[in-house]
C-alpha cells in the first residue's frame, strides 16, 4: 500500500518516526513545504520519497505517483482547492485534534478555556467543507489536568495524532474502519484567536475564568493583554488561589504584595499570583508595587470579539461578518 503523507515541516518528522513502522516507510512519500536538516538526513537514512514545494499545486503532483495510495494529511502548511481533493482521490484523509462535527476550527485554547478532559481526535474524508467529511476513525484520550498552557496541550495532542495514524494505518489493512457522516446538530466552530485582538483580560470575571482566559495565551502566544498605568503589558505564568477575594469592584486588579516570585493580585472570587509582567517580552515583576492596578480599557473589550483573518483565502461561514486584519 503506496502512503502519502502531506505535513509542514516542522511535524513532518515526528510523524515519519512516531506513525510508521520501516516496511511501511518504504512505501511512504512525504510532501512538505521545506526541508529541516534533521528531516533531510532522515529521508535519506530511510530512502523515504519526497517532494519539498513551497506550492502544492496539480503541476507540482505530477512528480508524485498517486496511483492506488491513500493520502494523510497531517498539519498541512496548504488549503487544498476543489481540484487538488479531486486528484488526490476517494482516499484522502485529514488528520483533526477534536471530535467532530463538535469544535470544528481551532481547538488547543479552547480546550483550556472550556476545561475539557474527555476529548477524541479523528481522521475524516477531505471535502471542499471545513472540516465536513465523513469521520473514517477516532481515538479517544484524557487531557491531564497538569496541562496548563497551550503548547503543552498541543504537544500532548500532536503525540496521540500519531499514534492514531498508527492505529489508522492497521485499521485500514484489515478493513475496520468506519465511514461516519458527521451529525450537523452537534457541529460547532471555534473561530481562530489572536492574543493581539482577542486577548484582552475581563477583569470583571470571576477568578476561576480569569486563570482560564489568561491561560489559554500563554505559551507560544505571548500573554493575555492588559494595561498598567496606561501601558499595555501582557500575563504570562499564572496560579489561582480563592483566598483574599475583592472586597468591592474598585479593588479588582489591585496588586496586594509580593509574595516570593510573584504579585499577588486581587479578583472577583479570588486571587491571582502572578510571575511574569512583560512589556516588549522583558519582565518588569520586579518594578511592580503594592497599590498598583491592572485595568483593559473599554474599547479593547469592545474589540476582542472580532473574528481576526489570518490568511487571505480562509473561508468564513459568515463573510458578512467584519474582519479584522493582522498588520
Amino acid at each position: 500500500m503506496k502512503i502519502i503523507i502531506i505535513s509542514i515541516h516542522n511535524l513532518a518528522l515526528n510523524y515519519l518516526k512516531d506513525s510508521f513502522n520501516d516496511s511501511q516507510l518504504k512505501n511512504v512519500t512525504l510532501i512538505t513545504d521545506k526541508l529541516t536538516n534533521d528531516l533531510r538526513k532522515f529521508l535519506k537514512l530511510k530512502n523515504i520519497k519526497y517532494l519539498a514545494t513551497k506550492n502544492l499545486t496539480i503541476k507540482t503532483l505530477e512528480k508524485v505517483d498517486l496511483k492506488n495510495s491513500i493520502t494523510l494529511s497531517a498539519g498541512s502548511p496548504w488549503i487544498f482547492s476543489e481540484k487538488l481533493i479531486k486528484k488526490f482521490g476517494k482516499n484522502f484523509f485529514n488528520v483533526h485534534q477534536s471530535p467532530l462535527p463538535s469544535m470544528r476550527g481551532s481547538v488547543v485554547s479552547y480546550i483550556i478555556l472550556y476545561d475539557i478532559r474527555a476529548f477524541q481526535a479523528c481522521l475524516h474524508k477531505v471535502t471542499t467543507g471545513i472540516d465536513t467529511g465523513n469521520v473514517v476513525y477516532r481515538k479517544s484520550f484524557i487531557i491531564p489536568s497538569n496541562l496548563k498552557l497551550p503548547n503543552e496541550i498541543n504537544i500532548f495532542l500532536q503525540v496521540k495524532n500519531r499514534e492514531m495514524i498508527k492505529e489508522f494505518l492497521n485499521s485500514y489493512d484489515k478493513n475496520k474502519l468506519i465511514n461516519e457522516k458527521q451529525n450537523t446538530f452537534f457541529a460547532s466552530y471555534n473561530k481562530r484567536l489572536s492574543s493581539k485582538v482577542n486577548g484582552w483580560i475581563d477583569w470583571s470575571m470571576n477568578v476561576d475564568d480569569l486563570d482560564r482566559f489568561i491561560r489559554a495565551y500563554g505559551n507560544p502566544y505571548g500573554g493575555a493583554n492588559t494595561f498598567l498605568s496606561n501601558t499595555r503589558v501582557q500575563i504570562e505564568d499564572i496560579e489561582k488561589s480563592k483566598n483574599e477575594p475583592a472586597r468591592h469592584p474598585e479593588e479588582i486588579g489591585n496588586v496586594l504584595r509580593k509574595f516570593q516570585d510573584y504579585i499577588v493580585i486581587s479578583v472577583n472570587g479570588g486571587s491571582l499570583y502572578i510571575k511574569k509582567i512583560l512589556i516588549n517580552k522583558k519582565n518588569i515583576i520586579d518594578s511592580i508595587k503594592s497599590g498598583d492596578k491592572f485595568y483593559t480599557k473599554l474599547k479593547y473589550l469592545d474589540n476582542k470579539n472580532q473574528r481576526v483573518l489570518f490568511v487571505k483565502q480562509a473561508k468564513i461561514y459568515n463573510k458578512k461578518i467584519k474582519l479584522k486584519r493582522l498588520s
